[in-house]
């Protein structure tokens, strides 16, 4: 393809959240596409009106009936499709269990568990979530930023720092 351009690939912008109630973290084992049968963190699209922070907030009452009061962000990641060329901006955001909250509600998305944090990296999870996890929950304020090639849904190599 000399002196010719390739369309740009599509960037995605999505939010995760990690909500915690003691030692354990919630979980969504997902019924679709992208990452079905592995389980998750709730989040999802942000929506062309929205920010980081209100798609976060949304997201999780959507897939847990979960109204959280507030959820701190812990890393921006960037996850680059190999094949496709196609991105991902992760954003990824923790929050506890409000008290006195319902159990969080399955929905359509998926089943919800309670996990203890120690047996998350033994679960069918993507291959990202053992690598941030240990960050996630540590009282470091800063933010990790990652860049993660993979191909095919499959994690090729990866680089993280601290901002």
């Amino acid at each position: 393809m000399t002196g010719e351009q390739r369309p740009a690939a599509p960037t995605h912008l999505r939010t995760l959240c990690f909500i915690r109630y003691g030692d354990r973290v919630l979980l969504l084992r997902r019924r679709h596409p992208p990452n079905q049968g592995l389980y998750n963190a709730p989040g999802g699209k942000i929506e062309r009106d929205e920010d980081p922070y209100e798609a976060c907030l949304r997201e999780v009452h959507e897939e847990t009936g979960i109204r959280l009061r507030k959820a701190r962000l812990r890393a921006i990641l960037t996850v680059i499709s190999r094949s496709t060329g196609a991105r991902w901006l992760l954003f990824v955001f923790i929050g506890e269990r409000p008290s006195g909250s319902a159990d969080p509600v399955t929905t359509d998305e998926g089943t919800l568990s309670w996990v203890p944090l120690s047996e998350v990296p033994s679960l069918p999870v993507p291959a990202d979530i053992p690598l941030i996890l240990p960050h996630l929950f540590t009282p470091d304020p800063g933010i990790l930023i990652g860049k993660i090639h993979a191909d095919d849904d499959v994690l090729v190599d990866y680089e993280f720092r601290m901002a």
